[in-house]
């Protein structure tokens, strides 16, 4: 049984390890001593190949039988930024007046903690208890998100273990714990554009043709939203993210525009019919002044959508114990890991507040911590005795 100063104690070593993508050995090595010493079964699983970096994984398990509940997350961190601009270290686990500063401590080390503690807690005080819990932990959801979550739950399920429901850990609630949870998740599709007119001397326009001119009234066609939402998804919107000419010179009208751009998208919409409606709107711009484009997919995050069903009910449940909040169920905010999940089994997402994420100074305050443990034991409890 781990209690709540020995709670804030593993938090805080777990804190102090430097674990940004994808250095995160040492706390895959953490991770693996607190769970070998609750008897979880520990597999440790590497992904790479020869264009990207290869990723450490963790599997932890314990119990047997079904149903079989999963706890989702990620031990790697954006990295800290300038270092003095922090109050306290980024990697101190510092705490101050109920605060608890590090970099990750809200997206999402404290979760992680958080639910693992709460499976431990839960399995020590009922140890006769049937069906599995499982832990699938990644070093790379802050990075390109390759040699992660993906094929990491593709080897759980190729080893014939099959998983019945997951909570992804990710940091869900707007201002208290318990106001939101996750259902579902828009796509991201992140183009890059090269727009190619005629280079020539500023001059001699006639003899040119000015790619910057078109691609300003091309680029109108495509940004901001272009439907109006779904019944469960904000709208698609299109963002452009960078524009770069490269012309150093005043008397050169340049070839080429570059554009950086992404769209997030609902479920209107797929990679296809997406590329499909960005060419034909660039096209009615600018094939009528014979200016090309070439247009290229750089990442692709699909949509998902689980709904709500026995998962989201459970996890309403004990937030509302605990809270006495009656949580939301949106699809709000950036992508995640789930959408890997929701291939192979239920998925929602349920973690800490978001208010400091990425931030310099990041941090939560301890007794949400303590709160989120609760609430998670609160459900594996319902969820393997309801």
């Amino acid at each position: 049984m781990i209690n709540q100063v020995e709670a804030q104690n593993i938090l805080q070593d777990f804190l102090r390890i430097e674990s940004v993508t994808p250095d995160v050995k040492k706390s895959l090595d953490f991770l693996e001593k607190l769970f070998r010493k609750y008897n979880f079964e520990i597999h440790r699983v590497k992904f790479g190949s020869p264009d990207t970096l290869e990723v450490e994984n963790m599997f932890a398990i314990i119990g047997s039988g079904s149903p079989h509940l999963n706890f989702a997350g990620h031990v790697d961190v954006v990295p800290p930024g300038e270092l003095d601009s922090w109050k306290h270290p980024p990697f101190s686990g510092h705490i101050e007046d109920g605060v608890i500063y590090a970099r990750g401590v809200e997206d999402m080390k404290g979760a992680v903690i958080a639910s693992i503690v709460a499976g431990i807690n839960y399995f020590y005080e009922r140890m006769e208890s049937k069906g599995t819990l499982s832990y699938l932990l990644t070093g790379d959801e802050e990075g390109v998100a390759i040699n992660g979550t993906e094929p990491l739950i593709k080897w759980v399920n190729d080893q014939g273990i099959k998983i019945n429901d997951c909570i992804v850990t990710e940091p869900t609630n707007r201002e208290l714990i318990g106001d939101n949870i996750k259902i579902g998740r828009r796509g991201s599709l992140s183009c890059d554009l090269k727009i190619i007119g005629k280079q020539g001397h500023v001059a001699y326009p006639e003899k040119a043709n000015n790619p910057i001119t078109h691609a300003i009234e091309a680029l109108t066609k495509i940004t901001g939203q272009i439907d109006d939402g779904s019944e469960h998804f904000l709208p698609t919107n299109i963002e452009i993210t960078s524009i770069d000419v490269k012309n150093p010179t005043h008397n050169i009208i340049p070839e080429l525009v570059c554009v950086s751009f992404n769209v997030r998208f609902n479920d209107l919409w797929n990679e296809i019919s997406l590329i499909e409606f960005i060419k034909e709107r660039l096209s009615s711009v600018l094939d009528e002044v014979e200016i090309t484009f070439d247009l290229r997919k750089i990442s692709l995050a699909d949509v998902y959508f689980t709904g709500s069903g026995k998962l989201s009910d459970l996890l309403q449940k004990a937030i509302f114990n605990k809270t006495n909040i009656e949580a939301k169920l949106g699809t709000f905010g950036g992508t995640s890991d789930g959408r890997f999940i929701a291939k192979y089994c239920p998925v929602v997402e349920f973690g800490l507040v978001g208010r400091t994420m990425h931030q310099v100074d990041e941090k939560i305050r301890i007794d949400e911590f303590f709160l989120l443990t609760e609430i998670y034991q609160e459900f594996i409890d319902n969820y393997f005795n309801s």
